[in-house]
């Protein structure tokens, strides 16, 4: 409603100049208007709080905006467990730990607009079973993906692919022991002689937050003339219990025997079962250290923080632009789930363990929008080409630098707060060099702790200068690429291929077995597709047992002692012809393992100084101290007692000095 006329009009204000409105207009502080506005007491506690903060962090020696900025559970408890200590003779009551923690909620919401720190919330990105292939491609055919024992790949595969089929969290999946595993003979529909397999995996370890919540159980059948044995989880999940002879019947050690079984007449089901005595070993497992070798622990689980870093860096390789781990493939789960006609929100909601569906809606749900076009125009939906559009695989880009030159690395180096740290640390080194010490020999002294807070203190800053220039030579990369491919494409001059995955020499023969037997195409009939799986869970059971021997890439001489090695027709038991006395850089325990390949055996070192780093890193570190070891030499039984012993031993009888 337009005003009423009073009949009385506005008079110009001569208190004030138009300029100084229009310098009001410029110069108002429109946050400070609209923010709410606190009482003296409560700014006076926000204050207080800040204070604490800042002492807190000067008494743990730590930045208060970084550490506020990447805040943890453990932050904030070991926080108050100080903040209590250093105020218990005033702070008494739980609702004023909880005055405390609201407090501090506040004050950091103040830091972060003080000192401009992201607000954005970090791009969740979708990952659908095409982009999980070129991951599980990468996997398998790629040199730069190195692990310490070939299992770590197997699991590392079968991880992926229950993550896309389940959507369980990592701690489900990490969790899971042969205890919550079942296999099952079940007739064919089609009424074919052979028998389907059934998986089915109970995941019992789910989060708890908000009340224990009951165990799924997933059935995982195998698929008829499967496609692509890449993506095919039963491969890798029988090539993991096969590898670990699993298996309750003595006789069934082979996929060969597990495809020979027949359902008994009358019945609708044959149960396969597993070893009771290893219901409590856990499917996917870490490596271990021993004076022999690296193997597979028995015992003790895959842990979360190794699985991360293993898929980001295979997501880098693969050359996705943002990084991958279990949560993506968790959002792709639910997002085909919330597609499929086949499945309710209720069911999505029991699967992906939300209360309701707000959950998904908040937390899980793709914001790249489907074809909205077709529905409104009312067309075809172009669902094949909206799916590749919000997958990550239209990232992959090998170009894209993963890591910085060594002319960017020395920029970083040059930075006035790396070299000042620097020149810390050498004045420390030079202290232990002026005292004639070694610095493992000054360990618990005062000097010794300076150095390690000063080595961490440089090397935690060189990486974040490391982190952030990257970031900025990927975003540079980013917006400048298109411009030169799209430039040469206009001049006609030839495209820039993608550099593809590289096969060096080093590449063993089980490893190329595998990728063979992964990539082959789906067969016509039962007996050729049976025999496909066969030759595919074999390959895979044999690079279970395999160990990665060089943590890195091999040299030039290296590949060519193998290559040598190869030329020579070795005897078929190495062991029966070495000669009691070695060559003078060959060692010892490598002699003497026959899980390695005769030239990884034979292998000489350059020089008695890398032997002997050898010697001690790789093997006898691992051994307990004052124990009777064997030597580990193929021709000699002696016992020894204690690996200084055996030093001396390897010196006098085997001519090799470690």
């Amino acid at each position: 409603m337009a005003p009423q006329n009073d009949g009385q009009a506005i008079t110009q204000s001569t208190e004030h100049s138009p300029e100084y409105y229009q310098q009001m207009k410029k110069s108002l502080n429109v946050l400070e208007l609209t923010q709410r506005v606190y009482r003296k007491g409560s700014e006076n506690m926000l204050s207080l709080v800040r204070r604490f903060w800042y002492q807190y962090c000067q008494f743990t020696e730590k930045d208060p905006v970084a550490t506020l900025k990447n805040i943890s559970i453990n932050v904030l408890y070991a926080f108050f467990d100080w903040l209590l200590r250093e105020r218990k003779n005033s702070l008494g009551a739980t609702s004023s730990l909880q005055t405390y923690w609201n407090a501090l909620c506040l004050v950091r919401q103040r830091l972060a607009d003080a000192h401009s720190l992201r607000k954005d919330k970090k791009k969740k990105p979708v990952l659908h079973a095409e982009d999980e292939f070129e991951l599980l491609k990468t996997l398998y055919t790629s040199t730069e993906t190195i692990y310490p024992h070939e299992r770590y790949r197997v699991q590392l595969a079968l991880i992926m692919q229950l993550a896309g089929i389940t959507g369980n969290r990592p701690s489900a999946l990490l969790a899971v022991c042969y205890q919550h595993i079942k296999v099952t003979l079940l007739p064919d529909p089609d009424n074919r002689e052979q028998p389907r397999v059934l998986i089915e995996i109970v995941f019992q370890h789910t989060k708890g937050y908000l009340g224990e919540k009951d165990a799924n159980e997933f059935g995982i059948p195998d698929v008829p003339n499967e496609p692509c044995l890449l993506l095919c989880p039963h491969i890798t999940m029988l090539a993991l219990l096969f590898s670990d002879q699993a298996f309750a019947a003595p006789s069934l050690t082979s996929p060969e025997r597990l495809f020979r079984l027949r359902i008994p007449p009358g019945q609708k089901q044959l149960l396969v079962p597993l070893k009771e005595e290893m219901a409590e070993r856990p499917l996917f497992r870490r490596c271990k250290n021993t004076v022999k070798s690296i193997q597979i622990s028995d015992e003790q689980a895959l842990a979360d923080s190794t699985l991360r870093p293993q898929m980001t860096n295979l997501g880098s390789i693969t050359g996705m632009e943002l990084p991958t781990g279990p949560y993506t493939f968790r959002r792709g789960n639910g997002q085909a789930l919330d597609n499929s006609n086949e499945i309710t929100d209720a069911q999505r909601n029991i699967i992906l363990q939300h209360h309701n569906s707000s959950v998904f809606q908040n937390n899980y749900a793709s914001r790249y929008m489907p074809d909205t076009q077709a529905a409104y125009r009312g067309l075809k939906p172009q669902t094949a080409l909206m799916r590749a559009a919000s997958g990550m695989s239209r990232t992959i880009d090998s170009r894209r630098p993963r890591k910085l030159s060594l002319a960017q690395q020395a920029e970083v180096d040059r930075y006035p707060d790396v070299r000042l740290l620097r020149r810390r640390l050498k004045s420390l080194l030079q202290t232990f060099q002026d005292q004639k010490r070694s610095i493992t020999s000054a360990k618990g002294t005062p000097l010794y702790h300076h150095y390690r807070q000063a080595y961490r203190a440089h090397r935690s800053l060189r990486r974040r200068h490391e982190k952030a220039l990257l970031t900025k030579v990927k975003e540079r990369y980013k917006k400048e690429q298109p411009v030169i491919d799209i430039q040469r494409q206009l001049k006609g001059l030839p495209m820039a291929e993608q550099e593809a995955l590289q096969t060096a020499e080093y590449v063993f023969e089980e490893r190329v077995h595998a990728i063979d037997a992964l990539f082959t195409f789906a067969t016509s009939s039962t007996e050729e597709e049976c025999q496909r799986r066969t030759t595919a869970i074999n390959a895979l059971i044999a690079l279970c047992e395999k160990q990665e021997n060089q943590g890195f890439r091999r040299s030039r001489a290296d590949i060519k002692f193998k290559e040598k090695q190869a030329s020579v027709s070795l005897p078929r038991k190495l062991s029966e012809t070495l000669p009691i006395e070695c060559k003078a850089t060959q060692c010892i325990f490598c002699l003497g393992n026959e899980d390695l390949s005769a030239a990884d055996r034979l292998k000489t070192f350059a020089s008695r100084g890398d032997l002997k780093k050898h010697f001690h890193r790789k093997h006898l570190r691992h051994h307990p101290d004052g124990q009777p070891i064997a030597c580990p030499h193929p021709r000699c039984d002696v016992i020894l007692n204690g690996g200084m012993h055996l030093q001396n031993h390897a010196e006098v009888m085997h001519k090799t000095r470690t």
